[in-house]
């Protein structure tokens, strides 16, 4: 699933996007209305930690982007480089004619 950089790159731009998207709503939240989250003792001190985890996955989200683009970078120069002449392998005369007539 994750073999290279491009695949694990963006399966992890869509888990931070919906990560930091959560985070900022909780700590949204937090700031403006505590009292509809539950259990919260400190509220000032869990804004903190749901804005330090939404300012983690805004990170791992650009660091994503720029694993996606780096990916793409790196195989764009490896079709260049076997495209050409050289990089076909089609047969030329070695080929069945299924049922053609000879011209002869």
């Amino acid at each position: 699933m994750c073999s290279d950089l491009g695949e694990a790159s963006r399966c992890c731009v869509g888990y931070s996007f919906v990560g930091a998207l959560f985070t900022l709503w909780v700590g949204v939240m937090l700031m403006k209305q505590p009292f509809y989250i539950a259990g919260v003792e400190d509220a000032e001190e869990a804004q903190a930690s749901a804005f330090g985890a939404c300012g983690m996955f805004a990170f791992t989200f650009v660091a994503s982007i720029l694993g996606i683009w780096y990916d793409s970078q790196n195989k764009a120069s490896e079709i260049e480089e076997t495209s050409g002449e050289a990089g076909y392998q089609l047969a030329q005369d070695n080929y069945p004619s299924y049922g053609a007539t000879p011209s002869s």
